[in-house]
């Protein structure tokens, strides 16, 4: 969905509508002043899905610089690794 462009001036005219609009319908808003950066105005929810997603393209970009440099583990040495994990923390415990 594209955000829907307003000035600072509408956003202090209906910042509680606005709001309502960002928290229950998921809509977002391009604050642009007009001097400097716009804005951007999304729900929490919006935001920490950018921010994983972001976090994510990262990873995957070191992993691939990763592999480019041999730096890499066979599927035996994965499963030597998670065993030897489980065997330090010992068995589970059952809640009462």
């Amino acid at each position: 969905m594209l955000p829907k462009t307003i000035t600072p001036t509408e956003l202090r005219k209906n910042l509680y509508g606005i709001v309502h609009e960002v928290t229950s319908k998921g809509h977002r808003y391009l604050i642009t002043p007009s001097e400097g950066d716009s804005v951007v105005l999304c729900s929490r929810n919006d935001y920490n899905a950018l921010v994983a997603e972001r976090d994510l393209l990262r990873d995957l970009r070191e992993a691939e610089v990763d592999i480019a440099a041999g730096r890499t583990f066979t599927i035996a040495e994965v499963r030597k690794e998670l065993a030897s994990k489980r065997t330090r923390k010992g068995p589970k415990r059952r809640a009462r």
